[in-house]
């Protein structure tokens, strides 16, 4: 079996424009866990240069080590194999987007989850973004395929590598995009440098209004309620103020937003309740 490093190789992950992923084993413990191995992808190569590349890789490495959440993926190991950088971070074989049943062509319809799921993975992605945010990071790319879910159905973010440090200028050519569209704040379409925490906040709010009405919001912001019996108007309101396109009119932080989310969750128990 073919090998990184000391770690064997059982399976191809994903690839993005940074590199790949594998499935890896430890050795002696046999412990499963994830490798990202930076292979990027030329374009990219010409138009940032590797230096910048691999000094963006190790940030990522760094950033999520440095971080102890339940609900954001662990480092557990950085390296270089073959003149190439790696990082082992923990496994898990699920994912919101695939539970969810988005495809790569994300403007496509998507499965209408619980609304009780809903909450859960939406407080818990929160509570992640709480502690990333206290320490001064913003991510940049919250969307349903960087939450993985663990054996017991908990969310935890992962993919740090277009987050920033607040005050951070990332420099990069003026034709990279920053996120993934329909998920990235609109301020962050325009520069990706100068925005605040409730950008990923404005994500949140995507993923939330796709996982209850099973599309994106459009620009008429059609009522969940209208497509999901579980939501009332008050669910408008709250996903009126995640999904503002003025950054002034979000939730000022992941806890305000962990609130009201815990107001509506109530106020469902009470009406199936009555």
């Amino acid at each position: 079996m073919k090998k990184i490093g000391k770690y064997t190789i059982h399976g191809f992950l994903g690839k993005g424009g940074m590199g790949k992923v594998y499935k890896v084993e430890y050795p002696v413990t046999g412990k499963i866990a994830a490798l990202k191995h930076l292979d990027p992808n030329p374009l990219l190569v010409d138009l940032m240069g590797m230096e910048k590349i691999e000094k963006r890789f190790t940030s990522e490495a760094v950033a999520m080590a440095n971080l102890r959440h339940p609900n954001i993926v662990e480092i557990w190991d950085y390296d270089n194999f073959e003149g190439k950088l790696y990082y082992v971070m923990d496994f898990y074989c699920n994912n919101l987007g695939t539970i969810i049943g988005e495809s790569y062509e994300t403007e496509q319809d998507s499965r209408i989850i619980s609304i009780d799921k809903a909450f859960h993975y939406i407080e818990q992605i929160l509570s992640g973004l709480s502690c990333l945010h206290y320490n001064n990071m913003i991510h940049r790319d919250i969307k349903p395929f960087n939450i993985l879910v663990t054996d017991f159905d908990d969310a935890k973010i992962c993919d740090f590598g277009l987050s920033k440090l607040r005050g951070e200028i990332f420099n990069g050519h003026k034709s990279l995009k920053i996120g993934t569209p329909y998920y990235a704040a609109p301020e962050q379409e325009k520069d990706p440098d100068q925005i605040n925490f409730n950008a990923d906040l404005y994500s949140v709010g995507v993923m939330f209004y796709r996982m209850s009405t099973g599309h994106l919001p459009d620009k008429k912001h059609e009522k969940a309620s209208s497509v999901n019996p579980d939501l009332n108007d008050e669910f408008g309101d709250f996903l009126s103020k995640a999904l503002s396109k003025n950054p002034l009119g979000r939730y000022c932080s992941a806890d305000d937003m962990i609130e009201d989310l815990q107001r509506l969750q109530k106020g469902v128990k009470i009406r199936r309740s009555s």
